[in-house]
């Protein structure tokens, strides 16, 4: 046996994964056939398209799809080196410029993707000297970065501004210090309470905030900023990061904060120097997203209204869901063992619903979730055909 084969069958979830893979109940890593589109095509069916983060519907758009053509068309179809040396495109530059002026803030670096911008967020920022003050439910990606930096990390209760306080408390005046949240929360949906976090970071010297805007880019606040826009502190939290994966329906991401916090990420990111620049259709690609979100801000207020009439349908027909903040819509389960929720979501497919399951450990072991994305095209007829078949299905699994 190889030494893989061997790793492999050491690794404790690998018996469950095979068995599951063999029974046909792997709900991960299907084919997708077609474009993000409310319908899409996966493994060989149609359904209506909940599994996605494409919340503007941008990723289809013609002038988004035209402006990677011809991006690519201009500079070939990669860069073929980093931001360093000859990664930097007049279209990052561009970009840059564009997201920083949509934020009110002195600059932005673009990196190549969201997960890579967090990290080096983090990393950049932090040291061994220094403490990351996380939220217990923040995005892996931003614990990784925790993790590279080297710095003391203390958790505290999900959203508790008391623990969190109690946490600022226990640390030295001295030490640098970093708060670091999502303003939408990826699994659940829900957003942190920011007003009231930077207030609490402005108690404590040598303390920054930053806000992961992933999931509130294009879906809060009245021009489409986030979490931080919807609740006034657009221009207070220190650092914001995004990514282009959702919202501008493309592949990349970016910190955006004053002039000397990117001019040090410049010099110092290892991930951003040693890593190769986007392709010129992705960042051309971000660049029109962002520029339609900008000249059509109703966009992000007609997906909220979606949000408001597919909730209320789902409570019409007995459906339960937490608490909706976001574009983000979760359905919690009577039976929350992972086979449960696996199972539930793949009859989902079966009956032309895609719905993504969420399962340890992407949330705790006391939680099952059917995680539901809406997009702006989600028309009303496609939300009604789907809420009659989540009550139909849920009720066949007894989750209703």
């Amino acid at each position: 046996m190889s030494y893989f084969s061997d790793r492999l069958d050491a690794f404790p979830r690998i018996e469950p994964y095979r068995m599951a893979k063999a029974a046909g109940y792997w709900p991960y890593y299907k084919s997708v056939e077609s474009a993000s589109t409310p319908r899409i095509t996966i493994e060989g069916r149609e359904a209506i398209n909940f599994g996605s983060n494409n919340y503007l519907s941008l990723s289809y758009h013609p002038k988004v799809i035209e402006a990677t053509i011809e991006a690519t068309r201009h500079f070939g179809s990669g860069v073929t080196g980093s931001r360093l040396l000859n990664g930097t495109l007049t279209l990052h530059k561009e970009l840059e410029g564009e997201l920083a002026d949509f934020y009110g803030r002195e600059a932005a670096l673009v990196f190549a993707t969201g997960y890579v911008a967090n990290m080096s967020a983090i990393a950049g920022y932090l040291t061994r000297r220094d403490f990351a003050i996380v939220d217990k439910e923040i995005h892996n990606s931003l614990l990784t970065g925790v993790k590279l930096a080297g710095a003391g990390m203390k958790r505290f209760r999900h959203n508790d501004l008391a623990h969190l306080e109690k946490v600022l408390q226990s640390l030295p005046a001295e030490a640098g210090k970093g708060l670091i949240v999502d303003g939408v929360y990826s699994m659940g949906g829900d957003t942190a309470p920011l007003a009231e976090m930077v207030e609490l970071c402005r108690k404590f010297p040598n303390t920054f905030i930053l806000d992961d805007e992933a999931h509130g880019l294009g879906v809060l606040g009245e021009l489409g900023r986030g979490a931080a826009e919807q609740y006034g502190v657009v221009n207070e939290v220190d650092l914001v990061t995004i990514t282009f994966s959702k919202t501008l329906g493309s592949c990349g991401g970016a910190i955006i904060g004053s002039e000397a916090a990117v001019e040090l990420m410049q010099l110092t990111s290892d991930m951003l120097i040693f890593t190769a620049s986007n392709t010129p259709g992705s960042v051309a690609a971000a660049l029109a997203a962002l520029r339609i979100l900008r000249a059509e801000p109703e966009r992000p207020a007609r997906l909220r209204t979606a949000v408001a009439d597919f909730l209320g349908m789902l409570n019409e027909r007995g459906v339960p869901t937490n608490p909706a903040e976001s574009a983000i819509v979760t359905i919690p389960l009577r039976k929350d063992n992972e086979v449960d929720t696996v199972l539930l979501a793949l009859d989902l497919l079966d009956h032309s619903v895609f719905v993504n399951p969420v399962i340890p450990p992407a949330v705790t072991k006391e939680m099952g979730l059917i995680r539901l994305s809406l997009m702006v095209d989600h028309d009303t007829a496609i939300l009604r055909e789907a809420a009659d078949t989540l009550s139909k299905v849920m009720a066949d699994h007894d989750q209703i």
